[in-house]
């Protein structure tokens, strides 16, 4: 059997309509030879029936599937690494479940890395349903620009996004990499403090700190149901996943020593009490 040149990576959790979305779009836009491996984090929903009806009836000849079935809930980061041991592609396509292709957009990403041996990474153009372009490319963060994100003041207003070009930090619900490259960073950072938030992050602070580019493809369009997961998440929780993985991301790799490590955590529980308030302020309205 042939070697599929790109391998497609969606991890699935309780959400059986919007992974069926993905890969049916998928199906529908892209018909090279590839592989899909579908890592279910131990979903109790009906997507394990869904996922054993799809292998039922998959087509060999038009693409691999290989469905890992994870018996507890891992996370973001370990549920998507659990894929790495599998994968047989040049490229790797990580998917949230949330995730529509449109046509062309995982051939453009394919050929633009073909052609670019430089980039190490690749993220499309992610647009809402209605079509309206969403912000998916930052700078890296640092705790000044953090802050005035909270208080709606400006980070990486200039960017834009009818413009391909180099960018520092791609949301990963999309996103492109060499496999070669994400086996040498043994995939994303497992610490149980990226259990959900800063993984992403972390990926592209790894790939600088490597000095590997990422690039943001314009003309590679995918539309992104923002947050159809964490949004079945309490708050509060949510919240407390952000705080651990924003703690994680800051004492890795910018404040290792014990008063940088107070600075962080002072930081974050300000900014904790800061979100609660404003959540409840937004409930009240």
């Amino acid at each position: 059997m042939k070697r599929p040149k790109l391998s497609i990576v969606i991890l699935a959790w309780n959400n059986k309509q919007d992974l069926q979305a993905c890969i049916e779009s998928i199906l529908d836009t892209y018909q090279d030879y590839y592989q899909l491996i579908i890592v279910d984090n131990a979903s109790t929903d009906n997507t394990p029936r869904y996922l054993l009806n799809l292998q039922q009836n998959w087509d060999k000849k038009q693409s691999k599937l290989t469905i890992i079935t994870n018996t507890k809930n891992l996370g973001y980061a370990a549920g998507n690494n659990i894929a790495l041991e599998y994968i047989e592609g040049e490229y790797t396509l990580w998917l949230n479940q949330d995730i529509v292709v449109q046509k062309r957009s995982i051939h453009n990403l394919v050929n633009f890395l073909d052609k670019n041996d430089k980039y190490a990474m690749i993220a499309p153009q992610l647009q809402y349903p209605d079509g309206t372009v969403q912000k998916n490319c930052r700078q890296l963060p640092t705790l000044g620009n953090i802050l005035n994100s909270i208080f709606k003041l400006k980070w990486d207003d200039k960017f834009d996004y009818t413009k391909s070009q180099e960018c520092e930090q791609p949301m990963a619900s999309a996103i492109m990499i060499r496999s070669s490259v994400m086996q040498e960073l043994s995939g994303f950072d497992t610490h149980p403090d990226y259990w959900l938030f800063f993984n992403d992050v972390d990926l592209s602070k790894n790939l600088q700190s490597r000095n590997y580019k990422t690039y943001y493809l314009s003309e590679a369009k995918m539309y992104h149901y923002h947050g159809a997961s964490t949004k079945k998440l309490w708050n509060v929780k949510k919240r407390l996943y952000w705080q651990k993985g924003f703690n994680r991301y800051f004492i890795k790799w910018h404040y290792k020593s014990l008063a940088g490590k107070l600075l962080v955590y002072m930081f974050s529980s300000f900014i904790f009490v800061l979100l609660i308030f404003r959540d409840a302020i937004n409930f009240i309205r």
